[in-house]
């Protein structure tokens, strides 16, 4: 068997993602308390926080009788569906694509969501569709029911929660024990885990997301990474690469017709193969996963491979500083701030760092 390499001048990004369904937390804050029940969710779960803030620094919605607030709602709600209906807010960098729980917290404004966080839910709710979406909302005495409407109307989709959680402002003192309470009248836990990993290929432009099963030979892969190797064509039907170690296989590995989509190990010549055409069942051949996103994105691949964890944080965009800069800070593997004196691994400004 003849096999021809290509070397194109592509990034290719493969990223295994591992036991657990990725949570993002998204919260504006305008007196501080939304904040402080961001931090107290956060110290609870590992999740990714981002911070929602407006464009034009230095506003006082509630000034004059909560004047320019009221204005604001009042724009959207004249027209709800047009994007200049909508304060303008700072650009974010996050793909949807990496989280299955989003967390919202919000205040509340006259019975309604605060006008900056509706406008982040404007532009990123479709992304949000099939989702476990959460909702978190702080105000003085008002009910929330308005501000789960607002959060529907802008996120239709979404799989919500069973309820929603409301910490009056004179509670958040004590929102680390209303979290804790919300987050177990909700399931949260039961609901986020998975045994599933997952791998991720992406160039930029095109992104496939493979689930692998649980053989050796799937196990062997996932666990020797990370790695850059090649993304080479083979045949009419499939993209092939090299892992720079042998890939260890046992009994346990799985023979059998491979319709695109599959992710497969060729044992006699140590390769990895990703079908974006049907291939028949082939000795040494072993099943390693399927495509749940993406598979039509195969043929497009090309370039130079790097595989690492999914979970790996040096992709995590740290938190702003109370200075509005971002902060420089370390996290421990599960995406949490580190506490730097403990030993292990940390990522320390997108660089892995061994503490002995």
């Amino acid at each position: 068997m003849k096999r021809t390499i290509l070397f194109l001048s592509l990034l290719l990004t493969v990223a295994v993602a591992s036991v657990r369904a990725k949570t993002l937390v998204a919260y504006y804050s305008y007196t501080g308390n939304c904040k402080a029940i961001a931090n107290a969710l956060s110290g609870q779960i590992a999740a990714d926080v981002l911070e929602i803030q407006p464009a034009e620094k230095g506003l006082k919605y509630e000034a004059n009788g909560y004047a320019l607030g009221t204005q604001l709602l009042n724009a959207i709600n004249a027209n709800p569906d047009e994007a200049s209906s909508y304060p303008t807010i700072d650009p974010v960098s996050v793909s949807l694509d990496d989280y299955q729980n989003i967390i919202i917290i919000t205040p509340l404004w006259w019975s309604q969501m605060a006008a900056p966080m509706q406008t982040f839910l404007f532009n990123y709710g479709a992304q949000m569709a099939g989702k476990n979406v959460g909702l978190i909302v702080s105000s003085a005495s008002s009910g929330i029911s308005g501000v789960e409407t607002d959060c529907k109307r802008l996120v239709p989709n979404g799989k919500y929660y069973s309820k929603s959680l409301w910490i009056r402002s004179s509670q958040v003192g004590n929102a680390s024990s209303l979290v804790s309470a919300w987050l177990q009248q909700i399931n949260f836990t039961d609901q986020t885990q998975s045994d599933a990993m997952r791998i991720k290929v992406s160039d930029g432009t095109n992104t496939i997301i493979y689930e692998l099963n649980e053989t050796s030979a799937a196990a062997s892969l996932y666990q020797m990474l990370p790695i850059e190797v090649a993304v080479q064509n083979y045949s009419n039907n499939e993209k092939i690469f090299y892992p720079p170690t042998a890939v260890s296989y046992g009994a346990d590995c799985i023979e059998g017709d491979c319709p695109a989509g599959t992710l497969a190990f060729f044992s006699p010549w140590g390769n990895v193969v990703m079908f974006y055409g049907a291939a028949s069942r082939y000795s040494g051949l072993y099943i390693l996963g399927k495509a749940i996103e993406g598979a039509g994105h195969v043929s497009n691949l090309a370039g130079i491979i790097r595989v690492e964890a999914l979970g790996d944080t040096s992709g995590i965009q740290p938190m702003r500083a109370d200075n509005g800069q971002s902060a420089s800070r370390s996290y421990a593997l599960n995406g949490r701030v580190a506490e730097e004196g403990r030993p292990g691994i940390i990522v320390r400004d997108g660089k892995k760092v061994v503490i002995k």
